[in-house]
């Protein structure tokens, strides 16, 4: 058999090889070019979530149902984040905060410029992005008190009944429950509603019930709710569910393996038939969050609220990556205003890293 190869068979074989290369990239490489984009959106719905998308140059996307739904990346609430992964949606994305400016202090944060947001945003390559330890999403404690917001009007806090959870009980049993009403005394709750439907072990969830507090003179302290006979109780082992507390804080018997986990917005509290099917129950008032930070207290997070006492939502430029499937991004938030003033209105940009 002769060694020998032709200048004929060379390019038969070099060609075959870049039609292979060239199939593989298309079917595994992120595409010819890396997208990028830059977008001002409204967030301002106090209880529904704003759905963004990386496709294309970016933008919001409208879902029906953000559990099983592929078409969103991260999504906006006010100044709450989630990400499409862990116990808030299927995609399996996942984040991770570089935190280029945590250690920042107010008179810096408050004083920062799109310089400032610039600078942080050109330091971040693809390089940042290698052994990177990606995290999704889970239940942290509410800290920002989602179930009730602010009425302008009236110039009172009001019960946001947008905000609602499911609840395993202590019994083991489910509902679903939200506050419906609220009473401000001073600097106080000086009385509140709670709505719930409920059902046993294997049921199906029943009508709405209502309990009705009204915390009595003297030391603020906490009242326990037992959600199947619908009464108030005396706290002994597991025979309570939820507490309600004068000083704005709900609690939910842990030691009896109680918990909630957040309803979508896009689920009816009316409508909803299941509440024992929620991916996870943590054993307290729960929030979806990540490594984008649900605080808006210090430079850890995307926003630091209330800077030299001013009633205003100060970006922080933190820079965070996202892994989408195979894709990685940048992503940053540059304000909370639009060109208007008005709240509510993130801008964000995003670069696609690999």
């Amino acid at each position: 058999m002769s060694l020998h190869r032709s200048p004929f068979r060379f390019l038969v074989l070099t060609l075959a090889a870049l039609v292979t290369t060239g199939c593989e990239e298309e079917i595994t490489g992120p595409g010819d070019e890396l997208v990028e984009g830059q977008f001002t959106f409204d967030a301002t719905n106090p209880a529904n979530f704003t759905y963004l998308t990386f496709d294309g140059e970016g933008g919001t996307v409208t879902v029906a149902d953000p559990q099983d739904s592929d078409a969103w990346v991260l999504a906006f609430r006010r100044f709450s984040v989630k990400l499409n992964g862990g116990v808030a949606g299927s995609r399996g994305v996942g984040g991770f905060n570089l935190a280029n400016n945590a250690d920042a202090d107010s008179a810096t944060v408050v004083n920062f410029t799109r310089s400032d947001a610039d600078a942080a945003w050109d330091a971040v390559g693809a390089d940042d992005a290698l052994g990177v330890n990606f995290v999704q999403d889970d239940l942290v404690e509410d800290e920002s008190g989602p179930w009730f917001r602010y009425d302008p009007i009236a110039r009172t806090l009001v019960a946001n009944t947008g905000a609602a959870w499911k609840v395993k009980e202590a019994d083991g049993g489910s509902a679903i429950f939200r506050v419906s009403d609220m009473a401000i005394a001073g600097e106080l709750l000086g009385s509140i509603q709670l709505e719930y439907r409920r059902h046993g072990a294997g049921g199906t969830l029943g009508a709405i019930q209502q309990v009705d507090v009204a915390f009595p003179p003297g030391p603020p302290a906490p009242v326990f709710i037992d959600l199947e006979t619908g009464t108030t109780v005396t706290p002994g082992g597991c025979n309570w569910d939820v507490s309600v507390a004068p000083f704005f804080v709900i609690d939910f018997n842990a030691g009896c393996s109680g918990g909630t986990f957040p309803l979508d917005a896009t689920e009816d509290f009316t409508a909803i038939t299941k509440a024992d099917d929620a991916p996870k129950y943590a054993g307290f008032l729960s929030v979806i969050s990540g490594a984008v930070p649900s605080t808006i207290e210090g430079a850890g997070g995307v926003f630091w609220y209330g800077i030299e006492s001013a009633n205003r939502l100060s970006p922080t430029f933190n820079v965070f990556l996202i892994e989408v499937g195979d894709a990685v991004y940048k992503f940053q938030v540059l304000d909370y205003y639009n060109a208007s003033g008005e709240s509510g209105h993130p801008t964000v940009r995003f670069e696609q890293l690999r």
